[in-house]
């Protein structure tokens, strides 16, 4: 009797821990997504293309953005009254029709976007495919003493890496091969997103609403054309957490093997993917309170080893085949100082002090790290000091980040070489200049809708008794959101957590329109459960 009253007492101790977890996440993300809603729908942040990198701020149509959520409300509520009178076939033919369609229409403006105009890559995306052409060519300059690229960035020979193995197929500089794989990569976002979507909840709402406004994601569009990881790193991220949700169901070891892939090659493409792992660590330290599951946590170890693994080895190959040794590059110290700094007006972003910083040293990483810490301590001093300046800071830091709606896309996406520049008549010319104030106009709309249905979610999507694996995206948007307080500002860092949103703001809105019925006496009886079951047979 006693031995059975303790494992009562632990379960329910475990249970109430994993509660509090659920309440930490809603709690945090809720603060964090009121804060990003209330500004998100008076003001909003853009850089001009074409001109410096700076962020400016303009007030926002608070109306358009409120009566841009009505539609989204209203289809969701009558699809969600729909669904209990259409049979499951139906359903799911509906469901698969619409991602479908998103699929091919993100393919479609994705690879007209990629051939209306020959984007040259410049800065780091130029030394990105320039590296992994040089070196297939036995020249490895980059990776020479201080001044190399590649010896001050290192973390860049991952993605250089997955390129030279692009370019073995495709041939060098054939940085078009890139983009159209990027277009690749654009819709299979789409397609991972509706995967995730469909381990969460099978309804057809659901479905369809995920469809209509992840298709008016711009921002993914036009970053097709940006030689560098961005986008092949989002789809293997969310492919990856569609894999965590897929073994949670079905508990089949593979699933973690293709996590463990997933992740490492989002790694190698970008490395601030280390925020998912990190999100992802702590949720399944987290789910082990109630499932000791084993597999699960020897598989999250190894999604945190296995990346570190590869970029020591792609180290290690590359001065085997270079005869270069190995430099740490600039330490990553020196990226929160900049990130701590406003310089003419600019809060916390790329000021180039960092690499002045390491050459004034002779690209000694010791004494660069040492002053990069004096500089920060002293600048936090300073801030505390002064709670008002401080305040004002870090809130046009992290609003020039997360609240601009088209996270320098067209920044980026706009910049020719002069003898490449397209006819000021073409279409792909005015949507930087004179139709960039309708798209910006139409991305603020779409951004205010997905961060209110994310806000949703937070606040009735997330209870009690949820299942913590499930919050790993919502939890790596949080990290985002606090990594980007300290480091180095710019907005299109903040891209793969506004394209993780999607499935669960989609959600958010599915529970939204679920109280409204309720409230007003249409909860009727669901049939999403028999749905369920039916959907899982069929699959």
């Amino acid at each position: 009797m006693e031995n059975t009253q303790d494992k009562f007492s632990v379960k329910k101790w475990r249970t109430g821990l994993t509660a509090a977890a659920n309440y930490v996440v809603k709690l945090v993300g809720g603060c964090i997504f009121i804060f990003l809603v209330w500004y998100a729908l008076r003001y909003t942040w853009f850089i001009m293309p074409g001109g410096q990198e700076i962020p400016l701020e303009m007030h926002d149509g608070i109306w358009k953005n409120l009566i841009c959520v009505i539609p989204v409300t209203v289809l969701m509520t009558v699809l969600l009254l729909a669904e209990r009178e259409l049979s499951v076939n139906v359903q799911q033919f509906v469901s698969g029709f619409s991602v479908t369609a998103a699929i091919l229409w993100i393919g479609g403006l994705s690879l007209w976007w990629v051939n209306s105009a020959v984007r040259v890559p410049h800065g780091d995306c130029a030394f990105v495919y320039g590296g992994a052409s040089y070196f297939l060519e036995g020249n490895f300059t980059f990776l020479d003493g201080v001044g190399g690229y590649c010896s001050m960035y290192p973390h860049q020979l991952g993605l250089i890496a997955l390129t030279e193995l692009l370019f073995l197929f495709v041939g060098t500089y054939n940085f078009h091969a890139f983009q159209l794989l990027c277009v690749l990569f654009a819709m299979g976002i789409v397609f991972a997103g509706y995967l995730v979507l469909r381990e969460i909840t099978v309804s057809m709402a659901a479905a369809v609403i995920y469809s209509l406004t992840i298709s008016c994601c711009f921002p993914l569009i036009f970053y097709t054309s940006w030689v560098y990881g961005d986008v092949p790193s989002i789809f293997f991220a969310v492919m990856a957490v569609w894999m965590l949700l897929r073994y949670n169901r079905s508990k089949r070891a593979g699933w973690l093997a293709g996590m463990v892939f997933m992740v490492t090659v989002a790694m190698l493409n970008r490395k601030n993917t280390m925020i998912l792992i990190v999100a992802l660590c702590l949720s399944v330290l987290v789910s082990m309170l109630r499932k000791r599951d084993f597999k699960l946590l020897f598989a999250t170890a190894l999604c945190a080893l296995v990346p570190w693994l590869a970029y020591m080895g792609i180290y290690k190959m590359y001065e085997l085949r270079s005869g270069y040794e190995h430099y740490p590059g600039i330490p990553v110290v020196t990226w929160i100082d900049m990130g701590l700094h406003e310089v003419n007006g600019v809060c916390g972003w790329y000021d180039n002090s960092a690499k002045e910083l390491y050459y004034s040293v002779e690209g000694d990483a010791e004494l660069t790290a040492f002053f990069s810490k004096q500089r920060t301590v002293e600048r936090l001093r300073e801030l505390a000091e002064n709670p008002s300046d401080a305040i004002q800071f870090f809130k046009k830091k992290v609003l020039s980040q997360w609240n601009m709606p088209l996270y320098q896309s067209l920044f980026f996406g706009t910049m020719y070489v002069e003898e490449y520049t397209p006819p000021a008549d073409s279409t792909v010319s005015k949507i930087g200049k004179e139709y960039f104030s309708a798209v910006l106009s139409f991305c603020d709309r779409l951004q205010f809708v997905i961060y209110l249905g994310f806000l949703f979610y937070f606040l009735l999507g997330i209870k009690r008794d949820s299942d913590i694996l499930q919050q790993v995206t919502a939890v790596a948007v949080i990290g985002g959101f606090l990594f980007s307080i300290l480091w180095e500002a710019k907005a299109r860092y903040i891209l793969p957590y506004y394209v993780f949103m999607f499935p669960y703001a989609t959600i958010g809105y599915q529970r939204m329109a679920q109280a409204v019925m309720t409230l007003f006496g249409r909860k009727g009886r669901s049939k999403e459960k028999d749905n369920i079951i039916e959907y899982r047979k069929s699959a």
